[in-house]
């Protein structure tokens, strides 16, 4: 009996009443930390997310400000480019041809305005093309000698200086002017 006595003193694992509560204490302490482990990611992820969404709705609302606003278009049917201007429905009517960027074109328009705001029975139709256009501008001064053709009757042919009054009847050019006090004058 003694040799047991001594055998449960030397071998602290067997028998011994501490022995077991603190082989139980550790069992549940290991999961209690496998919980606590098991909560810390669940919280970590969940607090991921929440930055995730965060800076979305951030991203998603700075967009919203920076939104275009659509605007209803509208045509100007006094506008016309150069392929469309000897196809206009009327017999007669003249097509003032200037780059809309120059310096003058502020001149130019205001003395297009003032022709169509006259109310006379003999005053034509009159049209405006942008040299400035995209479409436009292999019509602007494309001769080497920067000279304009005076005598083109047909869209191709076509090649404009800085200021042109074309005077159009039944699809074909009848005057082109050059001269700015002469264009003044003709759209008095």
């Amino acid at each position: 009996m003694k040799k047991k006595k001594n055998a449960l003193k030397e071998n602290p694992m067997m028998g011994s009443k501490k022995n077991k509560k603190i082989k139980v204490n550790n069992v549940v302490s290991d999961d209690e930390n496998e919980i606590k482990r098991f909560i810390f990611i669940i919280l970590g992820i969940a607090i991921i997310m929440g930055i995730i969404y965060g800076v979305t709705e951030l991203v998603a609302s700075k967009k919203d400000d920076d939104a275009v606003e659509v605007v209803k278009g509208s045509i100007n049917y006094d506008k016309v480019s150069v392929g469309t201007l000897l196809n206009r429905p009327y017999d007669e009517y003249y097509v003032l041809v200037y780059d809309s960027e120059s310096k003058e074109a502020v001149k130019y328009s205001a003395m297009m305005t003032t022709y169509k705001e006259k109310d006379e029975e003999d005053s034509l139709k009159i049209y405006y093309c942008d040299l400035g256009n995209s479409l436009n501008k292999k019509y602007y001064n494309v001769n080497e000698d920067n000279k304009s053709n005076k005598k083109a009757q047909k869209v191709e042919d076509f090649d404009f200086g800085d200021l042109t009054l074309l005077h159009i009847k039944d699809g074909k050019v009848s005057e082109y002017i050059e001269d700015y006090k002469t264009i003044q004058e003709k759209l008095k």
